[in-house]
């Protein structure tokens, strides 16, 4: 097997290699060396922008402040003259919530009466129920007031309130009524 040299054209003697194969200094390796990717813990840090200091005394700001007024004045002249459109609106939404020509001095009164005749969640229901016609009741009311016993497990802290039809049960998982 042949190994091949290379050799300068200009002397005809062997050339030795200068750099290494793995160079860093170029920055291609990230960590190590110069470059965007920089020295190992070293961040370079923006410039910061010097701030320009306002001059009074130019006409550039001259201009601007003119600018300024002209926007504020602007400004003013809207507010003080509103389109008829958004008057229109706004006395038409006076007259909705509070009455024709209270100009916002009258507040609507509650009616205590409603709250105090509110019906209780149960009662809702069985006027619902009464309301609709055929079909079978939603609502079924299980004989008015129920019964409950308080039971307790024997070697448990806990003691239970349970309802007379789920008394069996619970006798059945080894509850007993306590008195």
């Amino acid at each position: 097997m042949t190994t091949w040299k290379e050799i300068s054209p200009f002397t005809g003697a062997d050339i030795d290699e200068d750099a290494p194969a793995n160079a860093v200094g170029t920055g291609s390796v990230a960590g190590l060396g110069v470059g965007p990717m920089g020295e190992p813990g070293v961040h370079p840090r923006k410039k910061k922008k010097k701030e320009t200091l306002i001059d009074g005394r130019t006409k550039a700001y001259r201009q601007h402040r003119e600018r300024l007024e002209r926007a504020r004045l602007k400004r003013l002249e809207d507010r003080k003259s509103r389109g008829k459109f958004v008057e229109s609106i706004v006395s038409d939404m006076s007259e909705m919530s509070y009455g024709v020509g209270s100009g916002g001095s009258v507040r609507p009164q509650v009616d205590m009466a409603n709250i105090q005749s509110a019906k209780s969640p149960l009662q809702k229901l069985r006027d619902f129920d009464k309301g609709r016609v055929g079909g079978p009741k939603i609502f079924k009311d299980k004989g008015g007031k129920q019964q409950y016993y308080r039971m307790k497990k024997p070697g448990t802290m806990t003691v239970m309130n349970v309802p007379e039809r789920e008394l069996k049960k619970y006798e059945k998982m080894g509850y007993k009524v306590v008195e």
